[in-house]
């Protein structure tokens, strides 16, 4: 099988608030939800298309739980946005609540026993659902917001793809594992 299409064990790590680990990780994975946008934002709509955004919150959630994935999520749009007036003020608030819903799926499809890209690729759909949603709830138009699904959708790839080997990565690493961790892991 190839590596995007299988499923592996995997043992999530789940960082408490308690956890210093957590806020490092948080940063960091934050500094990526950054520096990724910076790079797609070249291509117009490349926001709209790649969904940077979302991807280092997907990442954390499911390798490190609900709290990493969270912390995340939130941190990201608002740095981002207080440093580049991205995303723009009137999607802020669809793109919280988004970033929040990827994370609580990446976080409780970490808790199961096996890493699934195609369950991976279920939770960023469902993320770009429910930001269509809001959308409309908002008053856009079914039109407009379906173009944006379109749009999304080699995003939502590369969130569900990319992030699946992403974790596959940090967990051959080892990174984010205590040495007692990375033991009974062996």
């Amino acid at each position: 099988m190839s590596l995007v299409a299988s499923a592996v064990p995997l043992r999530q790590s789940v960082l408490g608030l308690r956890d210093l680990r957590l806020y490092g990780f948080a940063a960091a994975f934050t500094a990526g939800n950054l520096l990724l946008p910076m790079a797609v934002h070249s291509v117009p709509q490349g926001g709209l298309i790649f969904l940077p955004i979302f991807f280092f919150t997907l990442v954390a959630g499911y390798r490190f739980g609900f709290a990493a994935g969270a912390l995340t999520a939130v941190a990201s749009p608002l740095v981002n946005y207080a440093l580049t007036g991205m995303p723009p003020s009137e999607m802020l608030a669809t793109v919280l609540v988004q970033g929040l819903l990827i994370a609580a799926i990446a976080a409780s499809l970490g808790s199961r026993a096996r890493l699934n890209p195609w369950l991976l690729l279920l939770a960023a759909i469902s993320m770009q659902l429910v930001g269509f949603g809001l959308d409309l709830a908002r008053g856009g138009s079914v039109g407009a917001g379906l173009d944006v699904l379109r749009l999304g959708i080699p995003g939502v790839a590369i969130i569900a793809f990319g992030g699946y080997a992403a974790i596959r990565l940090l967990e051959h690493f080892e990174i984010g594992r205590t040495r007692g961790e990375a033991d009974a892991a062996r």
